[in-house]
């Protein structure tokens, strides 16, 4: 692994173009799990070179992904094509990886992108969730089942929100060594309302990284954060972007496939409420306790 001053890379390549090229697609190998590092990353740079080829764009890629992964958390409404549904999930998750690496390739980095690839993940997780608890109910279970659904679904949406920041912030300071911070202003005025909502939830959700995100801002200059303050955030914050990585989907998918091997997928929804929720609650006390470490030391 390279680190420099504004960034850290997966790997240096020595052939030009390619090496320019991939160094991009990767993110910071610090918040990577070994799955994304050695399967998903590589999958999805494969799919990104071929989708740049044919001048796809990332949002190409994220309906695709989108698609794909409908049609596989459907398929959960019955057992007994459970490893087709598993399969189209894995190449969803794929193509996920892969809209941001085509991205990055390309310079099409942007906050509607960030929106459009979100949504897609919420529909495929919906999908998840309702062909589950509809699957339930067909064979004969209680329609109760409903209630708990929208429970794991906005628990896991929560989940997700607090993965998705915490890793972003980590490489936009501890990485690239700027400020870290949203723009609704960047995203077009037809969703806009929906980012707006979408930011205040979560900084309501994020407790005193709020306070980070103002003194960093404030210390910053001309949006860089100084040296010194990026050594601290990576020192401070390293260690719980690991944790947050469990909230990720590559654990959500871990999950499925054990329990389509068990045949019990009915369990889905439990794995979210319970064992999920009680690492998102230890998660948030852990950032709350690296947050005040980091403003007690400025």
């Amino acid at each position: 692994m390279e680190k420099s001053s504004n960034s850290i890379r997966l790997v240096t390549f020595r052939d030009g173009q390619s090496a320019f090229v991939r160094s991009l697609a990767f993110k910071a190998v610090e918040i990577e799990e070994l799955a994304d590092i050695f399967f998903f990353r590589p999958c999805g740079w494969i799919i990104a070179r071929g989708a740049r080829a044919l001048r796809m764009t990332p949002t190409h890629l994220s309906v695709v992904g989108a698609m794909i992964g409908v049609a596989g958390g459907a398929l959960l409404y019955d057992e007994r094509p459970g490893l087709l549904s598993f399969a189209l999930l894995v190449l969803s998750e794929i193509i996920d990886s892969a809209d941001g690496q085509l991205a990055r390739m390309t310079g099409q980095m942007t906050e509607l992108g960030r929106v459009i690839d979100g949504v897609g993940d919420y529909f495929r997780r919906g999908a998840v969730y309702l062909a589950i608890a509809t699957g339930i109910i067909h064979r004969g279970g209680s329609s109760s089942i409903l209630v708990w659904m929208l429970l794991a679904g906005i628990a896991n949406a929560i989940q997700s929100q607090m993965y998705d920041y915490h890793r972003t912030a980590y490489v936009t300071v501890a990485g690239e060594g700027r400020a870290p911070g949203n723009d609704p202003a960047k995203v077009p005025s037809w969703i806009r309302w929906l980012y707006s909502g979408y930011l205040m939830m979560q900084r309501w959700l994020i407790g005193q990284h709020v306070g980070v995100e103002a003194a960093l801002a404030a210390r910053s200059v001309a949006g860089q954060v100084r040296e010194e303050d990026r050594v601290r955030y990576l020192e401070c914050f390293y260690r719980p972007v690991r944790g947050w990585n469990l909230l990720g989907s590559n654990t959500g998918l871990y999950a499925i496939g054990v329990l389509i091997w068990l045949h019990r997928v009915d369990l889905f929804l439990t794995f979210i409420l319970l064992p999920m929720n009680l690492a998102l609650i230890a998660l948030w006390f852990w950032q709350r306790s690296a947050d005040r470490k980091f403003l007690a030391d400025l």
